[in-house]
């Protein structure tokens, strides 16, 4: 027996079902799509002759078959009757009555059972399939979750989160079905955050940054000691410039950012960046203290150097903090 493709094997068996019930033109169409895909396979010949109107083009197709499969039952027995061998038999005609069944002789019979035994080990082996491919999509959730399987089944915690509603440690008020994957703790919506291994607490987190931030105090007071002079020194040159702050007062804030964070040993603070950054914005406001009073005394003139220090402060201060992240 020829060995099919499962693809060529169901639409053939298709092709024979829609042959069977008398549609002429659709049955045509899935005999040829065989043919063309696997030129080879004899019951699509068969099948296709039996479905032609053509007497030559029946013949042909039967003529195939049988090169194919010289001793083909099925098309020797079609043949004989297209020559008038034997008996004709009733041709398939448009309807949608189902045809009664015809007997078949022992080898098609042969074959018909060996096509439903072939059915029967695809859809067993689609069924494993599918059943591999659950399995695997259950896994990638779970690794997904930042959890293993062996701790979805001894997890205590993983238990409560998939078996009932919990409410969070820092909202009680607010029910959640959300676990900190590191402390485990019930956490709402806006207490986690989505870090690269999964959703986590804020207290975690603080812990976590805690082992970034290396600063200590003496680094705090070195910052102000080097970051004020620099500022002020900064914020004066910048009231003289004019309107050639907007290029100068970015590059002043990230010199001063980088010095200060070379003096602190390239160590950071979490609030180190705040630091320097106000006293960028204090080192821009002292030399602008003239100006700002002179405006208040109604000496509007001024309004112009004002502006300038303003810009300076805004863009300096901004450079500065960047550094020292």
């Amino acid at each position: 027996m020829e060995t099919l493709s499962p693809r060529i094997r169901s639409i053939l068996r298709q092709a024979d079902k829609v042959a069977a019930s008398g549609k002429r033109s659709a049955s045509t169409k899935l005999y040829r799509q065989i043919i063309d895909e696997a030129p080879e396979t004899v019951g699509a010949w068969v099948g296709l002759a039996g479905v032609l109107r053509n007497q030559e083009e029946k013949e042909a197709a039967l003529q195939k078959a049988l090169e194919l499969d010289p001793e083909n039952a099925a098309a020797t027995r079609a043949l004989a009757i297209l020559n008038g061998e034997i008996p004709d038999e009733p041709e398939i005609i448009e309807s949608d009555e189902v045809p009664e069944e015809a007997p078949v002789d022992e080898q098609v019979s042969q074959e018909l059972a060996d096509d439903v035994s072939i059915a029967a080990e695809e859809t067993e082996t689609e069924f494993m399939a599918s059943d591999q491919t659950n399995e695997m999509r259950s896994a990638e959730i779970v690794e997904d979750a930042g959890a293993d399987v062996g701790a979805i089944e001894e997890d205590e915690h993983t238990l409560e989160y998939v078996g009932k509603v919990l409410h969070c440690a820092n909202h009680p008020n607010r029910e959640t079905h959300l676990r900190c994957n590191k402390c485990g703790k019930p956490i709402c919506t806006s207490c986690a955050k989505r870090t690269p291994v999964g959703y986590r607490c804020p207290e975690c987190i603080r812990e976590h940054e805690e082992n970034f931030y290396s600063a200590t105090p003496l680094d705090y007071f070195i910052a102000v000691l080097i970051a004020l002079p620099l500022s002020i020194v900064a914020g004066y040159i910048a009231t003289l410039v004019g309107f050639f702050v907007i290029f100068l007062a970015a590059a002043a804030g990230s010199l001063i950012g980088r010095l200060v964070f070379r003096a602190v040993g390239r160590r950071r603070g979490r609030w180190l960046p705040q630091l320097v950054g106000v006293i960028v914005v204090i080192g821009g406001i002292l030399p602008a203290t003239p100006y700002l009073l002179g405006i208040l005394f109604g000496s509007f003139g001024l309004s112009l150097g004002l502006l300038w220090s303003g810009i300076y402060i805004v863009m300096a201060s901004g450079a500065a903090y960047y550094q020292m992240r």
